[in-house]
């Protein structure tokens, strides 16, 4: 079932992660097991957790690079652009972790339906659905900095996560 989910990003973290590899499967190719976890987080109450290869961190900022020329100039109240916690009902907590076969990067701009003033990050899985994360100026190079950390291999060693922890939940 195809969904999209839609939040505005508060906070931003990347974590180190070592793959064990499962004694029953087969080893991933060199540079696609996943050597960091993105987390965006909106609030208390829901967290985005994309596990990312090196060769992944590569293509997302290839990703940044090319949507950077589409960047448009906005006007002054744009620049003033906050995010806003996504506010669940009942103490409700949500946690996503798709399986990402794609992304794509949409910087600010001007469109035919009005004003958008963040970028926002669209992160797609196997059955289309897709999770789009709207974030800062500032957030955005956070992104870009982790990704060049995993991308080159300079994150600290985290704790060991079993493929099964990764998986969605």
């Amino acid at each position: 079932m195809r969904q999209t989910i839609g939040f505005h990003a508060t906070r931003f973290d990347v974590q180190p992660v070592q793959y064990e590899l499962d004694e029953d499967s087969e080893p991933p190719e060199p540079g696609t097991e996943p050597a960091a976890m993105l987390v965006f987080e909106s609030g208390g109450n829901m967290l985005l957790m994309v596990p990312v290869s090196r060769q992944d961190a590569e293509g997302m900022m290839s990703a940044f690079t090319e949507a950077e020329p589409m960047r448009q100039a906005l006007p002054p109240e744009a620049t003033t652009w906050q995010p806003e916690g996504v506010g669940l009902p009942g103490g409700m907590f949500w946690v996503i972790n798709p399986h990402v076969i794609g992304m794509s990067v949409t910087p600010p701009q001007q469109t035919g339906d009005g004003l958008v003033p963040h970028w926002t990050l669209a992160f797609q899985d196997a059955d289309e659905s897709q999770v789009q994360v709207a974030v800062s100026d500032a957030m955005c190079v956070q992104v870009v900095r982790a990704l060049a950390q995993v991308a080159h291999g300079e994150l600290e060693d985290g704790e060991a996560v079993a493929p099964e922890e990764m998986e969605g939940s």
